[in-house]
């Protein structure tokens, strides 16, 4: 979740949305923007800062999942704000991700968000409002188009949503296993039962001018 005061507006950032190398750009364009919790949904936006302009990053799900599973796989620890990862926590994500990717899909239950470090610490930055596995939860939950006005952005157009912010933006964080498992119909079962809305949601790319009382 990105809070940018310059512009009024919030970003919020589902994992492997290209969020990442947006951060980076809107930090670098905007000194006062500021990132609390990496991939809070909307429910938890600070009081106050819900009345601004809502942005929410969005992707294909199969495509979403695909790249999860793969960073799961081969996850790199970087430096980042909120601390780095423990050793207890990448092996539980390998170990997750250790089987075919259609079994995975369909019986993992990593919520993968999680603050809790299984180190000892916590890790406030990576807090959600639902620690509901990463397979099962939908982009919906992070959006929440029921709570008012909110513009979703396609990764896919992305571009739009970097002009209409003023930055550039450069690809960063990416999988480096480049797996691509096939779309088979045990996995289109489970997107079409799971992930209606994101389906939906990913075939249509808008930007709406808010209207002010």
């Amino acid at each position: 979740m990105l809070i940018v005061p310059e512009i009024q507006s919030v970003i919020i950032q589902p994992p492997r949305t290209g969020s990442t190398a947006l951060r980076d750009a809107v930090q670098a364009t905007y000194p006062k923007a500021i990132t609390l919790y990496r991939h809070m949904e909307r429910p938890g936006i600070p009081a106050g800062y819900e009345n601004w302009d809502i942005y929410c990053l969005i992707r294909d799900p199969f495509d979403r999942m695909v790249s999860i599973y793969n960073y799961m796989t081969d996850f790199r620890p970087t430096s980042k704000p909120g601390g780095g990862a423990s050793a207890a926590w990448i092996e539980r994500l390998r170990n997750d991700t250790d089987r075919p990717f259609a079994d995975w899909l369909a019986d993992s239950l990593e919520v993968f968000t999680d603050p809790i470090n299984y180190d000892g610490t916590f890790l406030p930055y990576y807090n959600v409002m639902e620690k509901t596995p990463i397979a099962r939860k939908s982009q919906y939950r992070w959006a929440r188009p029921d709570l008012g006005p909110v513009t979703l952005i396609d990764i896919k157009e992305a571009v739009h949503l970097y002009e209409r912010l003023g930055v550039k933006v450069q690809k960063t964080n990416a999988s480096v296993r480049q797996t691509r498992p096939e779309q088979c119909d045990k996995v289109q079962s489970i997107l079409e039962d799971r992930f209606q809305w994101d389906l939906k949601a990913a075939t249509k790319f808008h930007i709406e001018e808010r209207e002010y009382a």
